[in-house]
């Protein structure tokens, strides 16, 4: 059971390196001209673009979670 909840963290962890790799990048590229203009447009663009751009890493979380769950179910 430890090995599979060891696993599944290991996973968790690779992806959530991605995610937050792109989050710092992404920072840097904000426009504070723009912001200013219109924060609640522009953070919305911002979050839209972000998602996109993971959205594999996402469904793969969710997949991941899926199957853990269906393994600690059959060790249970």
């Amino acid at each position: 059971m430890a090995q599979l909840v060891r696993k599944h963290i290991e996973n968790l962890d690779n992806l959530e390196e991605v995610i937050i790799e792109n989050a710092d990048n992404i920072l840097q590229a904000i426009d504070l001209d723009e912001f200013l203009k219109d924060p609640e447009s522009y953070l919305l663009l911002l979050s839209d673009a972000f998602l996109k751009e993971h959205i594999d890493e996402i469904e793969k979380a969710s997949k991941e979670g899926e199957r853990f769950a269906s393994e600690i179910i059959k060790n249970i």
